[in-house]
C-alpha cells in the first residue's frame, strides 16, 4: 500500500524561522474560527484541473484573536488551498465546521481532528463506537479435513467511521480545543481520513506568542532546564501531494445514483467496483494504489515552465 506515503509527507508541516516583526498577542480565552468544508478545484502547472476538497475561511468572529488564512495567498474562488489558523499561546479555540459536501448522489459527513491536540470530540466517550461482536463463538473450521465440520461467523459490530465530533452535510457544529498546547499541528478530516484526506481536507495550526517589536516570540515554553524556544516570525509551510485518479474516482463516485459511504468496494459479480454492476462505482475507491503525481508546498505545486510563480511569497 502507498496510502503511508500520503500519511507521512502530510506531517510534514513545518516553521520555519526568520527575523520579521510579527502582531501582538491578545488577552486570553476561548477564541472562534469559522470554517467551511466542501468540493473546490485544483489547477495545476500542466493545465489540469483536480477536484478536490477543502477548508475554507469564514467571516472572523467578532472578538476573537485567532486567525484563519488560505496558505496559498493567490488562490482565487472555488480553488483549492490549505488553510492555516493560528491562535495566541494561551486561549482556546472552538472552530465552527460547516459541512457543504452535498453531491448528485448524496452527502458525505465529515469532522476534524487537530494531530497532536485533543478537543472537537476527539477523546470523550460520545464519539466512540462499540467493538465487533465475538460473542457468537464457534469450533474451528477445517473444511478439507473434515467437511462436515462448519460454522456461521459472528456479524460485523459497528466499526469507526469518524474518529471525532461528525458534522453532516448541511450541517454547522461547534468544536472546540481548551488549553492548546504551543507548536504547529496538522489539520485534517477524522472521517474515511484515507479518503478525504487526499481530496485535499487538510491544514495547519500554529499556537504561539507572537513577538513584539524587538521582543522575541515564544514557539514552546521553557520545561525545567530546557530553554524556551524562540522566534522573530514564523512562516508556516505544508508539504502534500496529489493524486488525479484517486480524485477523479472518488468525485466521479459520489455523483452515482446510490452512493453509499458504508458499501464495500469490491470487483465480484455484483459487487459496487465490477463494471458489469448497475452503478457500478457507486461506493468510495479502494485507496490501495494510491500514486500521487503532483507534490506541493501550501498547496502549490512547482510549474518548471515558470518559475517565478512557483516562488514562496512571504
Amino acid at each position: 500500500m502507498r496510502t503511508n506515503n500520503f500519511k507521512a509527507i502530510l506531517r510534514a508541516a513545518l516553521r520555519v524561522v526568520c527575523i520579521l516583526p510579527f502582531a501582538a498577542a491578545a488577552a486570553f480565552g476561548q477564541q472562534q474560527v469559522n470554517l467551511t468544508a466542501g468540493p473546490a478545484t485544483a489547477t495545476l502547472p500542466d493545465g489540469s484541473a483536480v477536484p478536490m476538497w477543502g477548508y475554507s475561511c469564514g467571516t472572523a468572529a467578532t472578538g476573537s484573536t485567532a486567525t484563519c488564512a488560505a496558505l496559498n495567498p493567490l488562490v482565487t474562488a472555488g480553488g483549492w488551498s490549505p488553510v492555516v489558523i493560528t491562535v495566541p499561546t494561551g486561549q482556546g479555540l472552538t472552530i465552527n465546521l460547516t459541512n457543504n459536501l452535498s453531491f448528485a448522489g448524496g452527502t458525505v459527513p465529515t469532522s476534524l481532528v487537530i494531530v497532536g491536540q485533543l478537543g472537537g470530540g476527539l477523546g470523550t466517550t460520545a464519539t466512540s463506537t462499540l467493538s465487533p461482536d465475538h460473542s457468537n463463538a464457534q469450533s474451528v473450521t477445517w473444511p478439507i479435513a473434515d467437511p462436515t465440520t462448519k460454522g456461521t461467523p459472528p456479524a460485523q459490530g459497528p466499526r469507526v467511521q469518524s474518529f471525532s465530533t461528525e458534522v453532516a452535510a448541511g450541517g454547522t457544529t461547534p468544536l472546540t480545543w481548551t488549553a492548546l498546547r504551543p507548536g504547529t499541528y496538522l489539520i485534517e478530516s477524522g472521517t474515511h481520513p484515507s479518503i478525504q484526506g487526499p481530496m485535499g481536507l487538510y491544514g495547519i495550526l500554529v499556537v504561539t506568542t507572537a513577538p513584539v517589536g524587538a521582543t522575541a516570540g515564544t514557539a514552546y515554553p521553557a520545561v525545567g532546564t530546557v530553554p524556551a524556544v524562540t522566534y522573530g516570525a514564523e512562516i508556516p509551510l505544508l508539504l502534500s501531494e496529489i493524486d488525479p485518479v484517486q480524485n477523479n474516482a472518488v468525485a466521479k463516485a459520489v455523483t452515482l445514483p446510490g452512493f453509499s459511504e458504508t458499501t464495500v468496494w469490491s470487483g465480484q459479480p455484483g459487487g459496487c467496483g465490477n463494471p458489469a454492476t448497475a452503478n457500478s462505482g457507486n461506493c468510495y475507491p479502494p485507496a490501495v494504489n494510491y500514486t500521487p503525481l503532483y507534490y506541493l508546498f501550501n498547496g502549490v505545486a512547482f510549474n518548471k515552465t515558470n518559475a517565478l510563480a512557483s516562488l514562496f511569497r512571504l
